[in-house]
């Protein structure tokens, strides 16, 4: 309304112009527009974030640490409790004099619109003597904490949805509400949607430092603040998050496509169809898709295309939102052509149901054999980069001539998710398996693609992929040539800062982050070529690693290729295609002259978690306890009849049907027992090699021991291991007012390996876990619903967590066979097995306080080392790993493991 005019003048003006009638209809029209252009007319709604910053920090923060809470200030009840006092000093290990005070800061701010505002801060605390830090510990000095206290306001008079993207942030608080989650990678896929009223709301942002995100050549942290108003009831469809295949020769090599849909209704939405519009194209989804309130999911279809197609057109989305009247909204898709020469997009199917692309390149027309199938050469990209970037795309230009197939998965996301781990991996084998089914689709009529003779190299984050993937998987790689690549993510920036802890829980985490430590398991390596190649000036990732994974090869006895470039930095045009390297692949590549050795004597290293493919034929289903390494050490006869091979902690093995890279034996003698087990020929060895509890190895046809009761292939590794999921992900809320971490867990799935969930209410009952894909169980106080197995030792007993330890385990006089927690605030995580290979994810807490604690932990970034169940208390949030009460491992019977931690709330 007019400032000037009052309400009952406005309605004696209207009054009037109605009487004048058509008289006065110019009158009236003169009214309509001043008052258009006056405040009488609602003013449109806008949204602000404030300039000026208060800043208070920095604070001591290790590698990763953040999840496991750590946050000093949460001694003084956390930041959000604290008032800004210039006069205010807290401890802090960074600072001089041992403490800091409160600051200020100013933030850039840009706007598109009204409805749109960023915030880019920059904060950095030059009173700090950083280098002076760093020349004593290296780059952990460089990761701290801090926080900052801005305001967002929004203007108008209605409450608003705002969708706040956090560029940089792990957490934030929007009026005291928690945030977990953010966008460590600044991917900007997967907003936080908040309902606020009209005026000021109090905006806080944890800042972490991270050198794997932020690099360590300088000491600032970069964050930005995205705040977007959105319209309510409606949907929002990403176009440019469109996934669709390339065409080639006119023709869809892959069906597959998908583009996430966000709700921004606090009710569910459900897609109920798709169709392409004003063409013959068939677009289809498989069934209809539910996205809870402010959900974001993405939303999967195939495309099939008439002989004279047309490519671009339309697909309408028809939705419904709360059984309410359905609705329209579109997206545009335009499917680009490439010649059959270039590097090309297909997409395929994750295990997680989720579509995802690679890049391929088929072999040159001249360049092979095509009696012969051409072997794949693999590339894994670095940090940050997407596989259809220019960059990547033309990583191996310069040695197209090479008869060979190169392949450039995505990894899902540019960071791969989980740095090429069981994410990663799931999607580099899906993309290889994808090979020949596009083949067939574009009519290839060149040499067939060797899926089993895989050339592995990668770059930065990729060079670390590709040292898991050959170690961890080693029957399936015929060479690999890592290139400036890290050799574990504890070595690349160690975990120095994080906060002591008793050293048996220490050990705890170590053993949970020990199956990516390529370190320990080069032996692996045995039989398969390496070709390393590190720039000598490399100030990202330092040459030492190349240096030891060297060093380390040569110990076991299985010398790698190592050539450093004087000069040259961490990345710089044509890395992967010198001189040295392109030599390397094309002898890889040139089947006819490629020589197989394998040494007589080797050694198979089987990380704690059990976690490993075959090796010679060999794979390892179990082992005896999950508290240190497996290993074999195998010596073949000088005519390969009879290996030898001693074991420690091995329970069960079997020999591959299909793949091994070395002729099996005839017989074979385990840890010398007298007599041999006769071998018979691949196809026939279904059985399994089995040791007793006297320690005796016998063999066994029965498959009847995959049960329940006992872990295997999938359920094997620490917490991370929820992420082998073969299907999409079912959280479902079993207790009352858990929606928020319900929403949490789903968004942050999304946002950092761009994983599909769906969130469900029924808990009753354990029906809902016949999903396909792996169960995140939320609950509270008493509401969780028991363990299939009814030997599984975690449950709860009248809101009380109770794990209970086997008496073999009882090796010391402390160790107890039963704990007991209850705390307020008191929080776990547990896995829990389901049939067929599947695994619930437990999310429990005596309170929401606990749970979201507790919901800390499901896997986001790497490196965390999160074991297989934690219990954590309300020490944790200011202390981190120093406050968790329990913490372990499951051996392979799902029973606690004897080197796990426990301990009395004190």
């Amino acid at each position: 309304m007019h400032p000037n005019l009052s309400s009952a003048t406005v309605g004696l003006i209207l009054l009037l112009s109605s009487a004048l009638g058509a008289a006065g209809t110019s009158w009236k029209l003169g009214l309509d527009n001043a008052l258009r252009q006056s405040p009488l007319r609602p003013a449109l709604p806008e949204v602000v974030i404030s300039k000026t910053w208060d800043i208070l920090g920095p604070f001591r923060l290790g590698t990763r640490e953040a999840i496991w809470g750590a946050d000093p200030l949460e001694y003084d009840g956390g930041f959000h409790n604290l008032q800004y006092d210039p006069n205010g000093t807290f401890n802090s290990a960074l600072a001089a004099n041992g403490s800091v005070h409160w600051g200020a800061t100013h933030a850039t701010i840009s706007r598109s619109s009204p409805g749109q505002v960023q915030a880019a801060l920059n904060v950095s605390f030059p009173a700090v003597n950083w280098a002076f830090m760093q020349s004593v510990y290296g780059w952990p000095a460089l990761q701290y904490q801090a926080w900052a206290r801005g305001v967002l306001e929004v203007k108008g008079s209605q409450p608003q949805t705002v969708a706040l993207f956090g560029d940089g942030l792990l957490e934030f608080l929007v009026d005291g509400e928690p945030y977990f989650g953010g966008d460590m990678y600044q991917y900007h896929r997967a907003p936080s949607l908040v309902k606020l009223t009209p005026g000021p709301h109090t905006l806080e942002l944890r800042l972490t430092r991270d050198v794997r995100a932020l690099g360590g050549l300088n000491n600032a942290i970069a964050v930005m603040i995205h705040a977007e108003l959105r319209e309510p009831e409606s949907i929002t469809l990403y176009q440019d998050s469109l996934l669709v295949p390339e065409l080639v020769n006119g023709r869809l090599g892959s069906r597959w496509a998908s583009i996430n849909v966000l709700n921004n209704e606090e009710d569910l939405v459900e897609l109920k169809s798709v169709r392409a519009l004003k063409t013959m194209h068939r677009v289809s989804m498989q069934n209809p898709l539910q996205i809870a309130g402010h959900q974001i999911r993405p939303l999967g279809f195939t495309i099939s295309l008439e002989a004279d197609h047309e490519p671009h057109f339309s697909v309408e989305v028809v939705y419904q939102i709360a059984g309410g009247r359905s609705r329209s909204t579109y997206f545009e898709v335009n499917l680009k052509e490439r010649p059959l020469s270039e590097p090309l997009r297909i997409t395929y199917l994750h295990p997680a149901g989720i579509i995802s692309y690679a890049i391929l390149r088929t072999p040159p027309p001249n360049a092979c054999n095509h009696s012969l199938p051409a072997p794949v050469i693999l590339v894994l990209h670095g940090a940050g980069l997407e596989a259809d970037s220019a960059e990547a795309r033309g990583m191996l230009d310069a040695a197209y001539g090479t008869c060979a197939w190169m392949l450039f998965p995505s990894g899902v996301t540019s960071w791969s998710g989980d740095d090429w781990h069981y994410w990663g991996v799931a999607d580099t084998q899906a993309a290889v398996s994808a090979i020949a089914d596009w083949a067939k689709q574009i009519g290839w009529d060149g040499p067939a693609a060797a899926l089993d003779e895989l050339i592995v190299a990668g770059h930065s984050n990729g060079g670390q992929g590709a040292w898991y993937f050959s170690t961890h998987f080693p029957d399936n790689v015929s060479a690999v040539a890592p290139v400036s690549g890290y050799t574990s993510i504890e070595n690349y920036v160690p975990y120095t800062m994080w906060h002591d802890s008793e050293p048996s829980l220490s050990l705890v985490l170590s053993r949970s982050r020990s199956t990516y430590k390529n370190e320990l398991l080069v032996g692996n390596l045995a039989g398969i070529p390496v070709a390393q190649q590190h720039g000598a000036d490399d100030d990202n990732v330092p040459a030492y690693h190349g240096r030891l994974m060297h060093e380390l090869l040569g110990q076991a006895q299985w010398p790698s290729e190592y050539k450093e470039l004087p000069g040259r930095g961490h990345w710089f045009e044509g890395v992967m295609t010198t001189k040295y390297l392109k030599e390397f692949y094309q002898s890889r590549a040139n089947q006819s002259k490629v020589v197989e050795t394998f040494p007589k004597t080797f050694t198979i290293t089987v990380p704690s978690s059990g976690t490993l493919g075959s090796k010679a034929g060999i794979q390892v289903d179990q082992l005896q306890t999950p508290d240190m390494n497996g290993k074999l050490r195998v010596t073949r006869s000088a005519d390969n009849k009879i290996w030898h091979i001693t074991t420690r902690n091995i329970r069960r093995f079997h020999l591959s049907e299909t793949l091994f890279r070395v002729q099996l034996p005839e017989a074979m003698v385990l840890d010398d027992m007298s007599g041999t087990f006769p071998m018979e020929s691949p196809q026939k060895t279904q059985g399994w090699f089995v040791r007793d509890a006297d320690g005796k190895w016998d063999t066994s046809r029965d498959a009847g021991w995959k049960t329940i009761h006992q872990r295997y292939g999938r359920q094997l590794g620490a917490l991370d291991a929820i992420l082998r999921t073969q299907g999409t992900f079912t959280i479902r809320k079993c207790s009352p007012g858990v929606d928020p971490v319900a929403l949490q867990i789903s968004r942050n799935f999304f946002q950092y390996f761009a994983a599909n969930s769906q969130i469900i209410d029924h808990c009753s009952s354990n029906s809902s876990l016949n999903q396909p894909g792996n169960v995140v169980t939320l609950s509270m106080g008493h509401d969780l619903p028991a363990a299939l197995g009814d030997t599984y030792p975690i449950r709860i007993d009248q809101g009380h967590l109770v794990i209970s330890t086997s008496r073999s385990l009882s090796t010391l006089p402390a160790l107890r066979q039963k704990y007991i927690y209850g705390e307020p605030g008191l929080g776990a995580v547990f896995l829990r097995p389901c049939p067929d290979e599947k695994l619930e994810l437990v999310v429990w807490g005596t309170d929401l306080d606990g749970l979201r604690l507790a919901a800390r932990l499901v896997p986001t970034i790497t490196g965390p080392g999160q074991p297989e169940y934690v219990v954590l208390g309300k020490r944790s949030r200011w202390e981190g790993v120093a406050g968790v009460y329990a913490a372990g491992h499951f051996d392979w019977s799902w029973q606690i493991s004897p080197s796990s931690y426990q301990s009395d709330p004190m």
